[in-house]
């Protein structure tokens, strides 16, 4: 064994490929010897079935195995309100790279990072695009929101409460 197979991925990926470079192979080798054939059947069904298609019973031998790519990262540099290098021009979730997750993104974090980022970039856009508006062009705006929401009110009683004619 040359590393702890439990580690963190990333770490153990590293490993495996100063291995790989270390020994000049193209894979190093995972072994389910010291796991019951029954945890192997019960827990690793897919696996197991997988890496029979292949002619690999994990249940017998050792199976070649390398680092892959798992998730992606995203390319897109964006700022902490989600906003890229253009003006106006916001980009998060997956698409993106905020560096919040420095090189190992744990598991679902992308599902609470696209939250709070997308939040942060509609703050954003709110904050810039009322940022030199009035009161009264906030109420008109207001207003001609509500025409499109679903409610019991009638689009002429709106237009009455807001002094709109």
């Amino acid at each position: 064994r040359f590393t702890d197979e439990l580690q963190p991925r990333d770490v153990v990926s590293a490993a495996i490929f100063a291995e790989m470079r270390r020994t000049g192979a193209e894979h190093v080798w995972l072994s389910f010897e010291r796991v019951p054939r029954e945890v192997i059947e019960g827990h690793f069904t897919h696996i197991l079935e997988r890496c029979l298609e292949e002619g690999y019973d994990i249940r017998e031998r050792p199976i070649p195995v390398v680092p892959a790519q798992h998730y992606f990262m995203g390319g897109i540099h964006v700022d902490s309100n989600s906003e890229t290098t253009l003006p106006r021009l916001f980009a998060c979730g997956e698409t993106c790279c905020n560096g919040v997750h420095g090189k190992n993104r744990l598991a679902s974090n992308s599902l609470l990072e696209s939250l709070v980022f997308a939040q942060r970039a509609a703050d954003k856009i709110m904050r810039d695009r009322f940022a030199e508006d009035t009161a009264a062009q906030l109420a008109a705006a207001a207003s001609e929101r509500s025409r499109f929401v679903a409610g019991s009110r009638d689009v002429t009683d709106v237009a009455l409460l807001t002094g709109a004619r």
